[in-house]
């Protein structure tokens, strides 16, 4: 007696999602007009008890050419990645490098301190540290009764 194993319904859903990501991957739907702007560079955003943390890959960007805007909710990085100059005889067979400017904004998941962040640049990677604040919570008032005057 062999046991037959009926396929459960969610590989069917995740397998759509897979092929949804691929159809709309950003290589793939680029128009070709703008094949020689840079792509947005990959971030990795969490948290720890204390702070936000956002780590981004910038190869090849330097430290002064990196401008960070933080807001209460929104953290935009800007900069630009130096394109090489090319000489006539080199013969490219395929050329991906990103080169020109770039923005990349995103919403931070609680509230931070603006005026406390920091942000260090190491081998391409920055780190971009905001620390929480504490949260506001409700002050309770309580209602005291008084006698009145009477008139």
């Amino acid at each position: 007696m062999s046991l037959a194993r009926r396929p459960s319904p969610f590989s069917d859903i995740l397998s759509m999602r897979d092929a949804m990501e691929r159809l709309f991957d950003e290589r793939l739907v680029r128009p070709i007009w703008m094949a020689d702007r840079p792509s947005v560079p990959a971030i990795d955003l969490f948290t720890t008890p204390e702070a936000v943390i956002a780590k981004m890959a910038l190869p090849g960007v330097k430290p002064e050419d990196v401008d960070i805007t933080v807001t209460e909710d929104i953290v935009t990085i800007t900069g630009s990645f130096e394109e090489e100059k090319e000489s006539s005889e080199a013969g490219y067979v395929q050329k991906e490098l990103s080169h020109g400017s770039f923005t990349r904004s995103f919403s931070v998941p609680t509230t931070v301190d603006v005026d406390a962040a920091s942000a260090s640049f190491t081998d391409g990677l920055l780190t971009l540290t905001l620390p929480k604040t504490e949260p506001v919570r409700p002050k309770h008032v309580t209602v005291k009764a008084t006698k009145g005057t009477e008139a």
